[in-house]
C-alpha cells in the first residue's frame, strides 16, 4: 500500500515533468497564408474588413492572463498542493501513531504512512530544485518552466513575412468607417484615421 502510494507520486512528478518539458520544447511551424491590406496607406475605404477594436486594461480593473500566466498558475499550484497532500498524509500518520495504543500493526502503518510522506516531500524538492537550476542556471531565465519565472511559450505560428491584421478604423464621433489599416504597424486615430507608428496598435 505504501510502495503503491510513493509509486503514485512519482509518476505524477515524472508526467508533471515531461509535460512542462513537451510545452517548452514545442516549436511547431505553420504556414501563414499571405494578406496584405486594401491600402498600404491607410487610406481606403472597406466595409469587408472587421471594425478595428481595443481594450483599455485600466477600466476593467484587472489584467487579462495569457495562456502562460495560466499555465505557470496551474504548475505552481500543483507543487503546493503536492506539498500540503504530503503535510497532511506526514500528519495522519502521525495521529495514527500517537492513537496506537501500542498496537504493532498500527504503529507499522502509521510508520508507513509518515515514510511515504517524507519520501513523497523529498521528491518534490528535488524536483523544484531541479527544475529552479534549470531556470536560472541553464537556460538563464530564456526558457522558464514556470517555478522562479513565468513559463514562456514557443509561438505556434512562424512567419518569413511581417505580420499582417488588417481592419477598418471607426470615427468615434459619427460612428463612419475610415481608413483600412495594419494594427502592426498603424493605429486609428479618433476620427478614424490611420496613424503611423509601429509603437502603437489597435
Amino acid at each position: 500500500n505504501n510502495m503503491n502510494t510513493i509509486n503514485k507520486i512519482i509518476l505524477s512528478t515524472l508526467a508533471l515533468l515531461l509535460l512542462t518539458f513537451s510545452v517548452a520544447s514545442m516549436n511547431l511551424l505553420y504556414a501563414q497564408a499571405p494578406q496584405v491590406c486594401q491600402d498600404a496607406g491607410g487610406s481606403a475605404r472597406a466595409d469587408g474588413y472587421p471594425a478595428c477594436t481595443s481594450i483599455d486594461t485600466g477600466e476593467l480593473g484587472f489584467k487579462i492572463p495569457s495562456l502562460g500566466d495560466i499555465l505557470t498558475f496551474v504548475i505552481r499550484a500543483f507543487f503546493v498542493f503536492a506539498g500540503l497532500a504530503a503535510l497532511f498524509y506526514m500528519l495522519l500518520g502521525a495521529f495514527a501513531w500517537v492513537t496506537s495504543g501500542g498496537d504493532s500493526d498500527a504503529v507499522s502503518a502509521a510508520q508507513g504512512k509518515i515514510q511515504a510522506a517524507v519520501v513523497g516531500m523529498l521528491i518534490i524538492v528535488g524536483v523544484l530544485a531541479i527544475i529552479w537550476t534549470l531556470e536560472q542556471v541553464i537556460f538563464n531565465r530564456r526558457i522558464c518552466l514556470g517555478l522562479s519565472c513565468p513559463l514562456t511559450l514557443p509561438g505556434l505560428i512562424q512567419s518569413d513575412d511581417a505580420p499582417v491584421y488588417c481592419c477598418v478604423c471607426v470615427n468615434k464621433n459619427t460612428g463612419e468607417l475610415g481608413a483600412v489599416i495594419n494594427v502592426h504597424e498603424q493605429f486609428c486615430t479618433d476620427l478614424g484615421n490611420a496613424g503611423s507608428t509601429e509603437n502603437e496598435a489597435f
